[in-house]
């Protein structure tokens, strides 16, 4: 379903856009609307699911490093385990399918390249998919992402290996997975 932004939804984007901690007020002001009718519309533009609030770290100012991983299946089942472990993976910044081919693009993040190798290989290990290839990557355009930031932390993974049974951890090479309690990293 196509939705078609009026004026106002779209000046209320723009202001949001430019700065998402304003208050309600200016936004209002911004738009040229009162700030009741912001509120209502910023509240049905949210419930829609056409905007989100949030806060995105830049994950290249904290250090960290990149990759795209393409990946693919064969079977409808294939693809949603792929679905459920990665959106529980922290490392997960976001996931990518193609529309007439069974395959995705995954954008993982790591505090460090040793880590991020680390990574590449336990997701070869737990996903019912082919990692065809990955490679490092660089941002252009947009540094910051929305990270999966676990305050309970856990023995096992999201996907459910244990880090301190992994040579890579083991050997220093890793930090572990953020959702754990024997993570090593700064989140």
């Amino acid at each position: 379903m196509s939705y078609k932004f009026d004026e106002i939804d779209l000046r209320i984007m723009k202001s949001l856009s430019d700065d998402c901690r304003k208050s309600t007020t200016r936004i209002a002001k911004e738009a040229g609307i009162s700030r009741p009718t912001a509120i209502a519309r910023m509240k049905s533009l949210a419930e829609n699911q056409l905007i989100d609030f949030g806060a995105k770290v830049n994950v290249i100012n904290m250090g960290f490093k990149i990759a795209l991983l393409n990946l693919e299946t064969d079977t409808a089942e294939a693809k949603q385990e792929i679905f459920s472990k990665l959106k529980a993976c922290p490392r997960v910044l976001q996931l990518i399918q193609a529309i007439e081919k069974p395959c995705y693009v995954a954008l993982v993040s790591a505090e460090n390249a040793e880590t991020l190798l680390s990574t590449v290989e336990c997701l070869r290990g737990v996903l019912n998919a082919r990692i065809v290839s990955w490679q490092r990557a660089k941002p252009i355009i947009g540094e910051s992402f929305n990270l999966k930031i676990l305050l309970e932390k856990c023995d096992l993974t999201p996907c459910g290996k244990k880090c301190g049974n992994c040579s890579n951890y083991q050997e220093l090479e890793c930090v572990g997975c953020p959702a754990t309690k024997t993570y090593k990293g700064p989140l």
